[in-house]
């Protein structure tokens, strides 16, 4: 038995008929499906709603029956979709969890200390080769500053990764030096204005950026951080059901990051702000943990959420799959003629741009590091490319781990950001450095939230397909070229001079 999702379609349906019908046709095909057992049914109340079924079935018969259901209905496998979450380059791609062989009585200590002290509560990826694969551990480090692995048998320590709750620079050893004490330097705190926010012609805080815009972001959740009190919360889209209110908090800390590096209002003097800090934020959860991907049936409802009912201007998507989704497709071009623009981190993979950023309907973005930012040693250092020809004007770079093709709209930094992140550990208003297409993502979007807001011609447009190739093409026009190849950049990085904003 597999799961699977059944959606009815939206997009082109402009009729409320049409949506109806297409309601209908789910329910039949349910109903034909012999071997299905419900996980779970949205059932919106709203008649002209999407409905979302997840079943788990008999591949076979859905083989067999496809061809036979209406087209209203699109059936595909659970596609699970991921954020970035980035080992070192040469220990890509590499996904939590995985069978290991038992252990040995054989340990391995890693001790970490942050600004000459021992660091506590850090994680700690311990990448071990053997058996002809690499593999991660995953650990805590204590009061102490310190974790122990137990090692499997064949195995030898390759590198170790300490990523701190906060306040510290994420750094890697390798090899012998694994084994003697990993120093976290502390992150510089010279906020509100950060290096991207510089790269959008940005030298000054304005904390009226981007009002009157109001942005959604799917992710792992949000807060609990003081500096985003005022974000709306959407609720948890899980297993096709919705958990309102409350079940938005973050589960991880990589949405925090997101909607933080959007829309944060700092409380603290040094800390970064968001790109369009006067934004209307709204946050909706996808990810039930740090080591579970996000199924289509939930980002589809999560985005029918966003648009229909908070109707965003933007919706911020860090995440991504290497396989197509249908449901997400159709969530995407529904949410378009409604007004609401996708705006899609390209993947983390180095290869080719990952989904939903290859929709057409969505706006694609790779991500840019700077040269020489981030202390010798930290993850941030490593992002450099190997090619000449991604290096760009202004000591900015393609990083090493973005996806890149014809696809690409747009260009934004996305190595070393640092913005919120939540402590589950009690310490508030901690801010953390991440690297991915998911940093260059919200820092695009923002970029894009504050010329909207300083468009008033847009904020007047209805809430249609035109209000949404608007935003595109506003965007477009605000591009500027860093040199690269439009694989690697498209048209160029945002470019927002404190006059415009």
């Amino acid at each position: 038995m597999a799961r699977y999702v059944i959606a009815s379609r939206r997009a082109g349906k402009f009729r409320e008929t049409e949506k109806e019908a297409a309601r209908s046709a789910v329910v039949s095909a349910l109903g034909s499906l012999t071997s299905a057992t419900l996980i779970q049914d949205n059932k919106p109340t709203d008649p002209l709603a999407r409905r979302v079924v997840v079943i788990e079935v008999d591949s076979s018969e859905i083989a067999s029956k496809k061809a036979e259901m209406p087209g209203d209905v699109i059936i595909e496998p659970e596609i699970l979709h991921w954020p970035a979450i980035l080992p070192p380059r040469d220990f890509m791609p590499m996904r939590p969890g995985g069978t290991m062989p038992a252990g040995t009585g054989t340990t391995f200590d890693v001790t970490v200390t942050g600004d000459n002290q021992p660091l506590a509560n850090a994680q700690v990826n311990l990448f071990i080769r053997g058996w002809g694969s690499s593999r991660s551990l995953t650990g805590r480090t204590n009061s102490a500053g310190w974790c122990r692995f137990p090692m499997p048998p064949g195995h030898e320590v390759a590198a170790a990764l300490v990523v701190p709750v906060g306040g510290f620079w994420t750094m890697i050893a390798r090899g012998s030096a694994v084994g003697l004490p990993i120093e976290c330097p502390p992150l510089p705190a010279d906020g509100p204005i950060g290096w991207w926010h510089q790269v959008l012609g940005l030298n000054a805080d304005d904390a009226d950026r981007g009002a009157g815009i109001r942005v959604g972001v799917i992710d792992t959740g949000v807060g609990p951080h003081p500096s985003l009190t005022h974000a709306n919360l959407a609720g948890a889209f899980i297993d096709g059901d919705h958990h309102p209110g409350a079940e938005t908090r973050d589960v991880d800390s990589h949405g925090t990051h997101v909607a933080g590096t959007i829309g944060a209002r700092p409380t603290n003097a040094g800390h970064y702000a968001g790109i369009a800090p006067n934004c209307d934020l709204f946050a909706a959860r996808v990810f039930s943990g740090p080591d579970r991907g996000a199924s289509n049936a939930d980002i589809a409802n999560a985005i029918d959420e966003l648009s229909r009912v908070h109707a965003v201007d933007l919706v911020n998507m860090s995440l991504g799959a290497a396989i197509a989704s249908e449901v997400v497709h159709d969530a995407i071009v529904d949410a378009f003629e409604r007004g609401t623009l996708c705006i899609c981190a390209a993947g983390n993979e180095a290869g080719p741009v990952s989904y939903p950023a290859a929709f057409p309907e969505a706006v694609a973005v790779s991500a840019l590091g700077l040269a020489g930012w981030g202390p010798p040693g930290s993850l941030a250092a490593t992002r450099l490319p190997l090619e000449t020809d991604r290096f760009g004007r202004q000591n900015l770079y393609l990083a090493n781990f973005s996806c890149f093709g014809p696809q690409i709209a747009s260009a934004a930094p996305g190595v070393g950001v640092i913005a919120p992140v939540p402590n589950p550990f009690g310490q508030d208003a901690l801010h953390g450095s991440m690297d991915g297409t998911s940093m260059a993502c919200p820092v695009a979007c923002g970029a894009l939230a504050a010329i909207l807001s300083a468009d008033a011609s847009y904020q007047d447009l209805p809430r249609d397909s035109g209000r949404a190739q608007a935003a595109r093409s506003l965007l477009l026009a605000r591009l500027r070229d860093i040199g690269l190849h439009a694989n690697y950049q498209g048209r160029g990085v945002p470019f927002l001079p404190d006059a415009v904003v």
